[in-house]
């Protein structure tokens, strides 16, 4: 990937990354009680699965969220329009203090580490939320507060909690697993991550698609809904306690003053490289872990380099698209497919038949969960054989495909079967974009001159940048929220979110040519 320098009498880039770490390794052995070895070695599958299951419990989650919160909110009796305003809430709160809460973590001094204290706090946040968002007009009875904005305003509060809680963990997991894991391990681990992050939506979809009442667990947790968004309280509190238990980071104290506690990046590999081969003098450097305060915070997200911005852009566009399919998914094919009314009579054959389409939903998105999981497995060595362009934009081709399939042809086995082209971009959207950052961040370069990759002199957090990129998501539910409800009430069918979603894939496909992918 960045060449191995093979020659008869020189040692290789993993040979001499391998020599770099053992040092590191042995050092740090010294003091087995810190236990912070283990971010000199490469880590074993499981490792990196543990290093994961707190995405799991995340992408079950957004399942659980993006199948139940439509039908909830509109089951109050509100309007599309205002239903997805509602939406646009928890995304105003990411792209205000998602940014900044990602800044703190890259200064914070905790003896935990820097990551794992903002997790955890952020993970009882979700959880709280989770336990709010279903249950709205309990909460609102016990209160008595039972008009329907009352019963809107307290189901807000619990999405905003979770939603916006899971969203800002999702990119600080993944900062915190690329951290503590060696750059060979970085790949494997964000692979990993969509694989458990797909079977952890599976789960979140399934939860969904079983009917609670009938099984007679949803009379003793207050319905159908609540037994859902239970289920999944379980499967997020596992995942929180697994992944936040699995690897002590290094302070960031400790690397400051410890050069040997530093872990390698590949800056200061191909440094070591140059030295070892005599094309430079200079010893090996031990990059200083950049502490980046709120002014320079926000000078990372108003000067970004060009290759950010395109970045940003085509993530933007990409979730634009993903979120008009997966808001409105269940709707759609609750009443334009299967014909039913979610503001019918309670036990209506209109209020069954719109039922039934959302928990048929539920499969599709399960599909569509299962298909991400197994295409993550492929992804790596689908960058290696064609390399990032061409897997990223086919990936995101593949989504604009099935959602025009499914507005030509609304039925059951068309809306169904094209959930798998949509598991396909989740899975490109989810790796590559973060793989191109820590890319640019370990070489420490994010522009191309006249076919020279130009090491920056800027400082950017890498937590800031990753933050960024999942801020996108905000920003786009934002825009999707504020607008897509609109455009339905007004055409009068949920159909027209198949082609809406469709044009924004593509003009994401456009923008992912335009990406400085610098030879991955």
């Amino acid at each position: 990937m960045y060449g191995t320098y093979q020659q008869q009498d020189r040692l290789t880039e993993d040979e001499i990354l391998q020599r770099m770490l053992e040092r590191r390794h042995n050092f740090a052995k010294l003091d087995n009680n810190r236990g912070y070895q283990h971010t000199f070695r490469k880590k074993s599958r499981w490792e990196l699965v543990r290093l994961s299951l707190l995405i799991v419990g995340i992408e079950c989650t957004y399942a659980t969220e993006t199948a139940l919160v439509a039908p909830i909110l509109l089951g109050i009796g509100l309007p599309h329009t205002v239903m997805t305003m509602i939406w646009a809430t928890p995304s105003m709160a990411g792209l205000l203090f998602a940014p900044v809460i990602a800044s703190v973590s890259d200064r914070l001094r905790s003896r935990w580490g820097r990551r794992r204290p903002v997790m955890l706090a952020l993970g009882i946040t979700t959880l709280t939320g989770m336990l709010i968002l279903p249950n709205g007009p309990a909460v609102g009875e016990l209160l008595g507060l039972t008009s329907v904005g009352w019963l809107a305003t307290i189901t807000t509060f619990g999405l905003i909690m979770s939603d916006f809680s899971a969203e800002t963990s999702n990119g600080l997991c993944r900062t915190y697993a690329m951290e503590v894991c060696t750059i060979r391990d970085q790949a494997r681990v964000l692979s990993i991550m969509v694989l458990t992050g797909g079977i952890g939506a599976t789960m979140g979809a399934l939860f969904g698609a079983i009917d609670w009442n009938r099984l007679g667990i949803g009379h003793y947790l207050g319905g159908n809904d609540a037994s859902v968004f239970a289920a999944n309280w379980i499967v997020l509190f596992v995942g929180l306690l697994v992944t936040l238990t699995s690897f002590a980071e290094i302070p960031l104290a400790v690397q400051e003053t410890e050069p040997m506690l530093r872990p390698v990046t590949q800056k200061m590999l191909l440094e070591e490289v140059k030295r070892e081969h005599g094309m430079s003098e200079a010893v090996e450097q031990d990059d200083v872990p950049e502490v980046v305060g709120f002014k320079q915070f926000l000078l990372n997200v108003l000067h970004m380099p060009r290759s950010m911005k395109v970045l940003c852009l085509t993530q933007l566009l990409s979730h634009m698209s993903y979120l008009t399919y997966c808001l409105y998914y269940t709707d759609f094919v609750g009443a334009t497919v299967y014909e039913g009314d979610v503001r019918a009579l309670k036990g209506s054959q209109a209020a069954e038949r719109y039922a039934d389409g959302v928990r048929f939903a539920c499969l599709g998105m399960a599909l569509c969960s299962t298909t991400s999981s197994i295409y993550s497995v492929f992804i790596e060595r689908l960058i290696v054989r064609f390399g990032a362009r061409s897997v990223y934009v086919g990936g995101l081709l593949a989504h604009c495909f099935g959602m025009i399939m499914m507005g030509l042809a609304p039925y059951k086995l068309v809306v169904f079967s094209c959930c798998a082209l949509t598991g396909v971009m989740y899975a490109t959207i989810y790796s590559i974009p973060f793989l191109l950052i820590s890319h640019y961040h370990s070489k420490n370069c994010f522009v191309e001159v006249n076919g020279e990759y130009v090491e920056s002199i800027e400082r950017r957090g890498f937590g800031v940048d990753v933050s960024m990129m999942s801020s996108m998501l905000c920003l786009a539910q934002l825009i999707v929220s504020l607008a897509i409800g609109a455009v339905i009430d007004s055409v009068g069918s949920t159909i027209i979110i198949t082609f809406i979603s469709s044009a924004f894939m593509l003009c994401a496909a456009c923008s992912a040519m335009a990406i400085l992918y610098m030879g991955l």
